[in-house]
């Protein structure tokens, strides 16, 4: 922040500078050039009061100023008119008065204006965001930004979420609430709003939580919050096929990859439902004790494909280091966004996790594989990662 305002005295300066400098140093028409002095001194007003309507219009004098200002200048033209006697060809004196009440008054409007209508709040949020402050600081900050931008959604959205990380539930949904209205009912201000509704209301969907998602989808239909939700909606009314439909759709157009397992669990239980065979893999992922010091946010692949062959991946879902332990289940929900195939029509499969450090996944850096399995085999596979031979 200090670098902020060092910055912010040098451009007020510079400012000035560029204001006051012509002011000092302007000059009016020479008598001998045959123009009258009337005529020299509307001249000159009109080309002091286009000056002040420039700095009016740049925001560096406030109306109220200008107005002011504007009557000091009319004063004086009528005070010349009434001299007819010849005037200087330069008016230095009555500019450099004009001049110094701009250099007094730019910094001293320039400041206070800021306070006011500027962003040191916002700056001040990004600052935290760069630090590890506790969520009363940063929903404090929040809450002073949205109270001083009361239209501002970002701020609504960003003091929502720490609502909700924090538990607050009925704060979160008044959050959403101003975000929805401050965004005239934006698609995904009506996914988050009917989602926390939904939570508040313990996981059951009423009319208020149906209408929100389905306005969010009249607007937006690959908004997945909202898809998810429809899904739970016909999951509940025992309405399994569109319950699939939907999920399925949000799957197609979510990158999360806890949303992700979420989705496609959701999807397998709802057709085992139907009475669906569904084709799935149970795999336990965890790392070898020499690993431990392995980075967190390192990235790993679990992935089956066509044994016997190093073909793409037919199904295939991204971890980090940090996830595991973790068990996955790798089914035709995820086969369908490899392109490659399904589990079911494969009758052989390895298996395989692989860590990659370099972000190059195609070369493993540690890694763990179990070969030859069928798809009809019940049980977990252990998958233990250890350094690549």
């Amino acid at each position: 922040m200090t670098q902020f305002w060092i910055i912010a005295s040098i451009l007020t300066l510079t400012g000035m500078a560029l204001v006051v400098m012509p002011l000092c140093y302007r000059s009016r028409p020479a008598a001998d050039q045959g123009v009258s002095d009337k005529a020299s001194n509307i001249a000159y007003f009109k080309e002091q009061e286009a000056e002040l309507k420039k700095q009016l219009d740049q925001g560096l004098v406030t109306p109220e100023d200008a107005e002011l200002i504007r009557t000091e200048l009319e004063k004086k033209l009528l005070e010349d008119m009434a001299d007819k006697k010849e005037k200087p060809s330069y008016t230095g004196t009555s500019n450099k008065g004009l001049a110094l009440f701009l250099a007094f008054l730019i910094p001293a409007m320039a400041v206070p204006v800021y306070l006011y209508l500027g962003s040191q709040t916002e700056l001040s949020v990004v600052e935290m965001m760069n630090r590890d402050v506790s969520h009363e600081e940063m929903i404090s900050t929040l809450e002073a930004w949205s109270d001083k931008r009361p239209d501002n959604a970002q701020a609504w959205y960003m003091l929502a979420g720490r609502y909700m990380a924090r538990g607050e539930v009925n704060k979160a949904i008044d959050a959403y609430k101003k975000l929805y209205t401050v965004t005239e009912g934006s698609p995904q201000a009506a996914a988050q709003l009917a989602q926390v509704l939904f939570l508040a209301n313990r996981n059951q969907i009423n009319g208020e939580v149906r209408g929100l998602y389905q306005d969010a989808l009249s607007k937006d239909e690959s908004n997945t919050t909202a898809l998810g939700l429809k899904g739970i909606d016909a999951f509940e009314r025992e309405d399994y096929q569109q319950a699939v439909q939907a999920w399925t759709k949000a799957l197609s157009f979510e990158n999360d990859m806890a949303a992700r397992q979420s989705l496609s669990a959701g999807i397998t239980k709802a057709r085992k439902l139907m009475g669906e065979t569904v084709a799935e893999l149970r795999i336990n992922v965890e790392l070898a004790p020499e690993l431990s010091d392995l980075p967190g946010k390192a990235r790993v692949i679990v992935f089956a494909r066509e044994s016997g062959a190093k073909k793409p991946p037919i199904a295939a879902i991204p971890l980090q280091v940090s996830d595991l332990p973790k068990e996955v289940i790798l089914d035709d929900n995820a086969a369908m966004m490899m392109g490659s195939g399904s589990l079911s029509d494969t009758e052989s499969l390895d298996v395989v996790a692989r860590i990659t450090l370099s972000g190059d996944v195609a070369q493993a850096d540690y890694q763990a594989e179990v070969r030859d399995v069928k798809i009809k085999d019940n049980g977990v596979i252990q998958l233990r990662i250890a350094p690549a031979s």
